[in-house]
């Protein structure tokens, strides 16, 4: 008996042709052929029926075996029917459950006759979750959304901070040379699965599991052979800065090909568009989110302290943080363990920051759940709750290690949250569908009953340092205002001129007394290096304002920054003769990068490689140009990427989108 499991007809179908594996692969809750050739013909009394196997030990009892007969619909939710058949053939439909285990399966035919049994293995095959099904748990209803969601393989990632956004490319590439063996081996590699395999494989047809087993295999912090390690500083000497990855498919491949020993390194980013291309892979619509102004409140109180010395140099005494940007994933799909209220897009995050009952995976967390402030329901919606709600507070700590709080913002947390637009490049703002407008009556209930949720529902002082249950008076208004603004733009290698405007906002004379400190940072706002200090005093008449110009020499910096070219810059102002009462005023200023200039035109006629390096010798102040040409392997959109590195600085990059057309 042979077989024929009419890929092509069945892919097409199945909106799976572009997976480059050649074994069938089809999505849960939908009809696909195969077509049995018989060396004889099918004897009186004998009836066919199939069987279905998954995992290490197939059981009816954890639905990872099944079996059913041709035309009869049993327990399991799978059938089979014959279609058109001649004297030497069968074709056969075969259908599974829409909420069908995911992953490889075994077929068996089985051929009853009498008393006995007789199987026949016929092959293997994969099975995937399926947006087009509306019984699918990962159901979307909108074709666009499933071509961006599932079957998009270029997607931008947004990033720099909330003042000066940049779109990166990121090349997902879900459809790829072994990516879909890849995820299923990810699958069998988690905990959850060394734990107790068979249990593991029976939950693989929920998406939020999947979801939450993925979001932790796309680390390696577990010691459990995950894809990625962080590292956020030192020297990234004799591995990877995150800053080179354009794409998920090279880091799958090369942990795949050092035997699943975690690549080194990432961040946030990568972790977030790693986490994508499997999502998607597995069928899971699935996007990329960025939130500028980030908090990452360790102690989970809703505040983010950060400490300064008296001259206004940043601290890292504090756990808490705020970055000035985070990149998560957002999934979508039902949840009915909370109720069909949250249903939709869900929080996952493979970036490890904290555990979550043991391990360092995050979500799925209902985006429904943190804009209502449901802090309490699973997953980790009280940790993404805080990324993007707690208020910012700093603190002064004086020589003596008194600390005092200068300064709280209650809206800068959660700003501009961001996704790629439905099929362009576009940015899309969804900070709404996270939180209600800052201090609207809706936000201000909505913090309150997260508030209560988390330190009961009597609060009193004595429960948050949350300035906004304190009373206004905790902090005296200097009655100065200020704010740093960029002579011209700051472009890496030259100095960088800055104003800092400060303003008399009484009638009262004052005299201001001007501690100034800059620092390069991390993306995480962690302090690297200091870079300069220096100390003035202005005197301010009634209503009166004034500039001061601050100069930091490129060779003050230089040599201190790192890939994410950010410099800091703090202001202390302490208005004499008021007790000290003090203004802070700071500011993160991104250096830009060399500009790179890309232009595509129609004489593409070389073969396209994965990945081409050009060796270039521009001298200052000179434009290069580069030209190299290729040919595209399909039809549809195509990322063309850059990354330009020399002595001076790294991976300077740019994409561009070709549309490419049939030939």
């Amino acid at each position: 008996m042979a077989g024929d499991w009419q890929p092509s007809v069945n892919a097409s179908a199945h909106h799976t042709d572009r997976y480059a594996n050649t074994e069938l692969t089809v999505r849960r809750g939908q009809a696909f052929t195969i077509t049995l050739y018989f060396n004889r013909q099918k004897h009186p009394g004998e009836s066919l029926a199939f069987v279905t196997e998954i995992g290490p030990s197939p059981s009816e009892a954890h639905r990872t075996r099944a079996v059913f007969n041709l035309s009869e619909v049993g327990p399991s939710g799978w059938r089979a029917a014959q279609g058109p058949s001649e004297s030497g053939y069968m074709t056969f439909i075969i259908t599974s459950p829409p909420n069908a285990i995911i992953g490889r399966y075994n077929l068996i035919l089985q051929v009853n006759s009498g008393n006995k049994i007789f199987s026949r293995f016929l092959g293997q095959f994969v099975i995937l979750f399926n947006p087009w099904c509306p019984g699918d748990d990962v159901y979307i209803t909108n074709e666009n959304e499933r071509q961006e969601y599932v079957l998009n393989e270029n997607g931008i990632i947004f990033v720099g901070n909330a003042k000066y956004i940049e779109a990166r490319g990121w090349y997902y590439g879900q459809f790829q040379d072994h990516i879909l063996n890849i995820c299923l081996t990810m699958l069998d590699l988690s905990l959850y699965y060394r734990q107790d395999p068979a249990l593991d494989v029976s939950r693989r047809g929920d998406p939020k599991y999947v979801g939450r087993v993925i979001s932790s295999m796309i680390n390696g912090n577990d010691n459990d052979n995950g894809v990625l390690l962080g590292k956020w500083q030192g020297s990234f000497h004799s591995h990877e800065n995150p800053s080179r990855w354009d794409g998920s498919v090279v880091i799958l491949q090369k942990w795949r090909q050092d035997n699943y020993k975690p690549v080194q390194y990432g961040q946030c980013w990568v972790f977030a568009g790693v986490m994508c291309t499997v999502l998607r892979c597995l069928g899971i619509p699935t996007r990329l989110v960025s939130n500028f102004n980030s908090a990452h409140d360790v102690d989970r109180n809703l505040s983010i302290d950060k400490y300064y010395d008296s001259s206004g140099k940043s601290l890292n005494i504090s756990k808490d943080s705020t970055w000035d940007y985070h990149v998560w994933n957002e999934s979508w799909f039902i949840r009915p363990d909370l109720g069909t209220r949250y249903n939709g897009w869900q929080v996952l995050d493979a970036t490890p920051q904290e555990q979550s009952k043991g391990l360092f995976q995050c979500g799925p967390a209902s985006v429904v759940a943190i804009k209502e402030g449901d802090v309490d329901l699973d997953y980790d919606t009280l940790f993404v709750y805080t990324e993007v709600n707690a208020d910012c507070n700093r603190w002064i700590v004086y020589n003596d290690g008194t600390k005092k709080r200068v300064y709280c913002d209650t809206e800068i947390i959660g700003r501009f949250i961001s996704t790629k637009a439905v099929g362009s490049n576009s940015r899309v703002d969804i900070t709404y569908n996270y939180k209600y407008a800052e201090g609207s009556p809706e936000e201000r209930r909505v913090y309150k009953k997260a508030l209560a949720k988390i330190f009961g529902s009597h609060i009193t002082e004595g429960h948050t340092t949350s300035p906004r249950e304190r009373p206004a008076e905790a902090m005296r208004n200097p009655g100065i205002s200020g704010k740093f603004k960029l002579a011209e733009p700051p472009v890496f290698g030259k100095d960088i001129n800055l104003i800092l405007i400060l303003n008399n906002l009484s009638t009262d004379h004052k005299t201001v007394k001007i501690d100034i400190s800059a620092s390069s940072v991390l993306y995480t706002r962690r302090a690297v290096a200091e870079i300069l200090k220096a100390n003035t005093s202005v005197d301010l008449g009634s209503k009166q304002g004034k500039h001061i110009r601050l100069k930091i020499p490129y060779a003050y910096y230089g040599k201190y920054l790192t890939t994410d070219k950010r410099i800091q810059v703090t202001a202390l102002c302490e208005v004499m003769h008021m007790h000290g009462v003090k203004l802070l005023v700071e500011k993160t200023i991104i250096l830009e990068d060399t500009n790179i200039i890309i232009k595509v035109n129609n004489s593409l006629t070389d073969t396209l490689k994965r990945e081409k390096e050009l060796n270039i010798l521009p001298k200052a102040q000179e434009r290069s140009r580069i030209y190299f040409e290729f040919t595209p392997r399909r039809t549809g959109p195509l990322q063309l990427q850059v990354d330009f590195s020399c002595d001076k600085f790294s991976h300077v990059k740019g994409f561009v989108t070709i549309a490419v057309a049939a030939a």
